[in-house]
């Protein structure tokens, strides 16, 4: 299941054998298919940033990346843009602003210690792909912040210790306001 139409770019990947054809559209440079049984299962599908738009990440699978730059064991909780974690309202002017500049979106934004640049494109075990856009006054080492959208999901998540892999190292730049 694909979030979004072919667009000039895009690349766009047909693969079948006669029995089924599958239509995969990416965004990104990096693309890998393992064939299993008549089958074409995505393995691999972060859409990485683009100049002229803001960033998704999608993750297609939950086992873990074919390839990948480093490999640590994360100690991972989450957060939202409440007031008791951030020390800001929803009339703040930098409301839901994270440290590289970028708005906090679910299932994109996580917080890690300045060792990981801004930009990084992680896979969490379990969780799968996000980018580093955020810092936090309590993260340092292995520990990362994934952000979530409420405070139901975040005490449902708790805290766990799972493989992050990192994929795609950053630039390290805060975006331009």
């Amino acid at each position: 299941m694909w979030l979004y139409p072919a667009k000039g770019g895009d690349t766009m990947v047909q693969k079948g054998d006669g029995t089924i054809t599958e239509t995969l559209t990416y965004t990104s440079s990096l693309l890998l298919q393992v064939w299993e049984r008549e089958k074409v299962r995505p393995v691999l599908a972060a859409t990485l940033p683009d100049e002229n738009r803001d960033e998704q990440v999608i993750a297609a699978d939950k086992k873990r990346p074919a390839h990948y730059l480093q490999k640590f064991r994360g100690n991972i909780s989450a957060y939202t843009n409440g007031l008791r974690e951030t020390g800001k309202t929803s009339r703040h002017p930098d409301y839901g602003i994270t440290a590289s500049g970028h708005r906090t979106k679910a299932g994109v934004t996580v917080a890690a210690g300045r060792h990981i640049p801004f930009g990084t494109v992680i896979y969490i075990e379990g969780i799968g792909y996000r980018t580093v856009h955020d810092r936090g006054g309590a993260i340092h080492g292995n520990k990362i912040d994934v952000f979530m959208s409420n405070m139901n999901q975040v005490r449902k998540f708790g805290r766990r210790h799972l493989d992050v892999y990192i994929v795609k190292w950053g630039d390290g730049k805060r975006k331009r306001r």
